[in-house]
């Protein structure tokens, strides 16, 4: 895997963007939309400015080779940056940061919120992979502007919005949910052109931040009720859950996964139940029913690949635990019959 400085990286980027000048838009909203092609990737990236202090990113892109991109968070003002995966996994090595591990993983379909000045971090991409994400970079002065009071957020914005030095933080705030992915497809689709897209984009921004906002209060209030668990475990348990998504189609052990997180088997079911209600593999054939379900009313995928993807070798298996969940036949969903569970 080669791996390039974010400023060589960034000067591909820009020695692309000189030879396309010509053709740079038609941006239709956006201040840049460029279609990148190097020995690297290929794709599509977008970004707007819509307010000062408020900037959006959408990046579409093929890596048609492995690369690790090495970069520096040193910008002052430093960002608090959302962020949400609708394609691929992204792998990031961040040594010596005690508020996150050494080398972790944000996954798809899930959403974070993190502020990290002041540290070295290299985002590892693979051959073959589809990256495609919406990133909303967020300044102190501009999310000020809506309120002088700020005790009704999220403990650590409260922190970024009034201390001189706001502690560093990376949530894993949750999976993107239906209304979020509504509003996700409106900015990826977004109508209008000029100015009213702009206008148009602003507000599914800040309609999108209200909505991770809350989902991520929402978690910590969760997180205060759960008398038998302490905050180191329940992130424990979260990462838990982050893992058996990963690995859907091939989970590891109850044993194994407590170990991966350095619970014990019984903390780790016993955290499940309390957050989720549910056991650790419920939770996992919950997962997998939803996903299936979303498989085969969004995709051309066959029964049988459905199957698979989401950990089903057995056809049969597969076909009578969906109809147990959901009261009708894959091929019924499918064919487009609404669940009656």
């Amino acid at each position: 895997m080669e791996t390039l400085t974010f400023e060589e990286s960034n000067n591909l980027f820009q020695e692309h963007l000189e030879k396309t000048e010509k053709e740079l838009f038609k941006c239709n909203g956006f201040d840049y939309a460029v279609k990148s092609k190097d020995r690297f990737s290929t794709g599509l990236v977008c970004a707007v400015e819509l307010r000062p202090g408020l900037l959006l990113v959408i990046i579409d892109e093929y890596f048609e080779h492995d690369l690790s991109v090495w970069g520096h968070h040193d910008e002052q003002p430093f960002p608090l940056i959302s962020h949400f995966h609708l394609s691929s996994n992204l792998q990031t090595i961040t040594p010596g940061m005690k508020e996150i591990p050494d080398d972790y993983i944000e996954y798809v379909g899930r959403n974070y919120l993190f502020y990290l000045p002041n540290l070295d971090e290299i985002e590892q991409h693979s051959a073959g992979e589809h990256r495609l994400d919406i990133t909303i970079y967020i300044y102190p002065d501009w999310l000020r502007s809506f309120s002088k009071s700020f005790e009704l957020l999220p403990a650590s914005l409260q922190s970024f919005l009034k201390d001189k030095y706001p502690l560093r933080f990376h949530h894993t705030v949750g999976e993107i949910t239906s209304a979020m992915f509504a509003v996700l497809q409106q900015v990826l689709d977004a109508p209008y052109q000029g100015m009213m897209k702009r206008m148009y984009l602003e507000s599914k921004v800040i309609e999108l931040l209200a909505l991770q906002f809350n989902q991520l209060l929402y978690k910590e209030q969760t997180i205060h009720l759960l008398v038998n668990l302490k905050p180191a475990d329940v992130e424990k348990i979260y990462h838990a859950r982050d893992i058996l998504i990963y690995r859907v189609d091939n989970p590891p052990s109850l044993l194994d996964l407590a170990e991966m997180v350095h619970l014990g088997e019984r903390k780790l079911q016993q955290g499940f139940k309390e957050i989720f209600g549910t056991t650790v593999f419920g939770y996992l054939h919950d997962y997998r029913m939803e996903q299936a379900k979303i498989m085969l009313n969004g995709t051309k995928m066959q029964v049988a690949e459905v199957s698979n993807a989401v950990g089903y070798a057995h056809l049969g298996y597969f076909a009578q635990a969906f109809k147990k969940k959901f009261g009708i036949t894959p091929k019924e969903c499918q064919r487009g019959k609404k669940p009656l569970k």
